[in-house]
Order: structure tokens, then C-alpha cells, then sequence
């Protein structure tokens, strides 16, 4: 019998952050009162997106609701120093890096097998509890740490069970104000909006 199951309240068209996660190159951090475009840290334009769940998380927790606004906000703004802040925050001091290499280094059978049976329990329990759980989706596999920026953190809200298929709901911030978008465990499908998602690793 299919099984579905959704935190209660949270829709990403009217829970998460409408505007998507393509910033415009330029410093996350500036450093003093030097000209940004050439000192700072980090660059925008290879997206926010672990800082734009946990900025989701967080206001959905507090019950605040999150800005209405529907473009993308300014390098140096308040939000926007508000969404760098919960980036760092999401690194959890290294350790994230750390599970999306360890996951990505692994074999598709290995990706696999711990996808469904380690990962797969740890996210359902805090989706059961009612709470949002911020996953990440391995896009990209290598040894090599530097090469593994395409990889991608979504916040998982909702999830639908049918014999052996489970899909889990998220809000991509790459794909604002969609209710329909979902991630497969089954190691080969892609995302329904077509991205590669090649296993899945709880992130909280």
C-alpha cells in the first residue's frame, strides 16, 4: 500500500525563499573597505544553496515567514549577507565537505546501498517528526574533492513510498515556488526537473 507523508505547513511556493539560486559573480565576504569586485572570499556565482535551505529551515522553525521578494538580492544586501552567514553554517566546520565526498568517492553499488540504508532512515525519522532536513544530491562522483561543486544541497519536506520506489519532496532552491519537484533512492533516475542524482546523504 503507498505510503506519502509531508512536514504539515510547508509548501515551498509559500515557505521557501522565491528567487532562485543564480547569483551574479562577485565576493560572498568582503574584506574592509576595498573595492569587492577585487578583494573578498568565495564567489556568489557558484550558488548559495546550502545557505538558502538552512535560511528556509530556520524561518520555517521560528514559524517567520520568508521575503516576498522574487529577485535575486544584492551582493552585500542584509538578506543576502543573511543567506552567506547561513551558508558557512551549513559546512557544519568541514564536516558536510567531508559526507559529500565520502559519498561521492564511493562505487555506484556502495552510493547505492548506503543511500537507501543509512542515509534513507536518518531522513525519514526527522521528516515523521515534522521537522525539515536538509539532504544532499550527488551529481557528480570523484576522488578528487575539488571536483565535486556540482553537487547540491536541497531541503527534503515530504515523501511518497509505492512497493519499492521511494521519492523524497524537496524545495530546490535552483527551482523556486515548485511543489512538484522530487528525488528518486533508486541511485539512476534523475530529479523530476532532469538533474542527475547519483545517491543522497542527510545532511543534519
Amino acid at each position: 500500500m503507498p505510503e506519502s507523508h509531508a512536514v504539515p505547513g510547508f509548501l515551498p511556493s509559500t515557505r521557501g525563499l522565491h528567487f532562485p539560486n543564480r547569483y551574479p559573480p562577485g565576493p560572498t565576504i568582503r574584506l574592509g573597505p576595498l573595492d569587492p569586485r577585487l578583494i573578498g572570499l568565495g564567489d556568489a556565482s557558484m550558488g548559495l544553496c546550502g545557505g538558502m535551505c538552512f535560511y528556509v529551515q530556520r524561518r520555517f522553525a521560528a514559524d517567520q515567514p520568508v521575503p516576498a521578494q522574487t529577485t535575486v538580492p544584492e551582493n552585500g544586501s542584509e538578506l543576502f549577507r543573511q543567506i552567506v552567514r547561513e551558508q558557512l553554517r551549513s559546512f557544519r566546520l568541514g564536516i558536510v565537505p567531508l559526507r559529500f565526498w565520502r559519498m561521492a568517492a564511493q562505487s555506484a553499488e556502495q552510493r547505492l546501498d548506503r543511500t537507501r540504508n543509512r542515509e534513507w532512515p536518518r531522513i525519514r525519522a526527522d521528516l515523521d517528526a515534522g521537522k525539515l532536513t536538509t539532504i544532499g544530491l550527488i551529481r557528480l562522483t570523484a576522488r578528487n574533492p575539488f571536483k565535486l561543486i556540482g553537487n547540491h544541497q536541497v531541503l527534503a519536506y515530504g515523501y511518497e513510498i509505492d512497493d519499492d520506489t521511494i521519492r523524497i519532496r524537496i524545495y530546490d532552491p535552483n527551482w523556486p515556488d515548485r511543489d512538484d519537484v522530487t528525488v528518486s533512492l533508486d541511485g539512476t533516475s534523475p530529479q523530476s526537473t532532469g538533474e542527475a542524482v547519483l545517491g543522497v546523504v542527510a545532511l543534519d
